[in-house]
C-alpha cells in the first residue's frame, strides 16, 4: 500500500464501519482494518451472499478482480477474504483520494459550480 494520510485511512475505516456493520478502533492500522473486514466478509459470504454482492456493488470494486480472487481461492485453497478486504479498502481509499484531489473550495454558490 502506498503512503496515504492517516486521515484517509480513518475515513475509510469509518465508511467500512457504517456499511459493513463492523466495529473499528480509533487510529486503526491498514492491516487491522483489513483483518476486521476480512472476518466480516467471511461471515457475509457464508451466511448472506446476496448482501456480500450488494456491498461489493455499492463499493464499486472490480467484479473481474473479485472473480479472480474467488477462482484462485477455489483452485489453491487460499483464503479469499483478506484479498477481497484489501480490494475494498483500496477502492475506498481511491475514492477518498480522488475527492480530496478534485475538491472545489470557495465557490460562491451552486450557480457558479456549473
Amino acid at each position: 500500500m502506498t503512503a496515504l494520510p492517516a486521515l484517509y485511512l480513518q475515513e475509510a475505516a469509518t465508511w467500512a464501519q457504517e456499511h459493513f456493520d463492523i466495529s473499528v478502533p480509533a487510529n486503526v492500522s491498514y492491516e487491522l482494518l483489513e483483518e476486521i473486514l476480512a472476518r466480516k466478509l467471511e461471515i457475509l459470504i457464508s451466511e448472506n451472499f446476496q448482501q456480500f454482492i450488494f456491498l461489493l456493488y455499492r463499493t464499486d470494486v472490480s467484479e473481474d478482480r473479485v472473480k479472480q480472487i474467488l477462482e484462485n481461492a477455489v483452485a489453491t485453497g487460499a483464503d479469499p477474504y483478506k484479498p477481497i478486504a484489501a480490494l475494498i479498502i483500496e477502492r475506498q481509499l481511491q475514492k477518498i483520494t480522488s475527492r480530496a484531489t478534485y475538491k472545489q473550495d470557495n465557490l460562491p454558490d451552486d450557480e457558479e459550480r456549473w
